[in-house]
């Protein structure tokens, strides 16, 4: 595993994936958010956000980018030796994301960029709640038409494929 990048709903559990296959295969990990947002929730332009994942991909011959980011993916996926696709039920990412909200509100998660507290945002609940209906399948179509021919594609669909999947790498390593 090389060069991974990993995509899913919010709360579906992409930045703990990235933080546990970065420890296993030490490799550094980047999260979109923390690329996207300067402090206060201000959005950096398309163009500022692309130059730094750019920057990742150039100076970086591996690594796990974490996050969806329409934008970034054509130049991420085409540099991918593994994209991870968590495709959940509704029911697993929006509790969690609301768990998230209530444990974390008011601090700045370690995903997320400086200056960026978490916050009961509306319009991010119904982003949450409307993406297996209004961005689930554009962002399966925009990773199968973009991966390389050797790119290994991974689709979890269920946090306990995940979990396993984790549990036999950690078997692997120890043999």
């Amino acid at each position: 595993m090389e060069r991974v990048t990993i995509v899913g709903p919010s709360g579906s559990g992409k930045s703990t994936l990235a933080k546990q296959l970065g420890e296993a295969f030490e490799l550094p990990v980047f999260h979109i958010d923390q690329l996207f947002f300067d402090p206060g929730w201000v959005e950096k332009s398309k163009e500022k956000l692309m130059g730094e994942v750019n920057g990742i991909l150039d100076e970086n011959e591996c690594w796990i980018i974490e996050g969806n980011y329409g934008i970034t993916l054509p130049s991420r996926l085409s540099k991918s030796t593994h994209v991870f696709f968590l495709d959940y039920p509704r029911r697993i990412y929006a509790h969690r994301v609301l768990k998230r909200l209530i444990r974390t509100y008011g601090k700045v998660r370690e995903d997320m960029a400086p200056g960026c507290p978490e916050r009961i945002d509306l319009p991010f609940l119904k982003y949450v709640w409307n993406f297996k209906t209004q961005r689930r399948e554009r962002l399966f179509k925009l990773v199968q038409s973009g991966l390389p021919i050797d790119c290994k594609l991974i689709v979890f669909k269920h946090p306990k494929e995940c979990e396993q999947y984790l549990k036999d790498i950690e078997k692997a390593r120890h043999r």
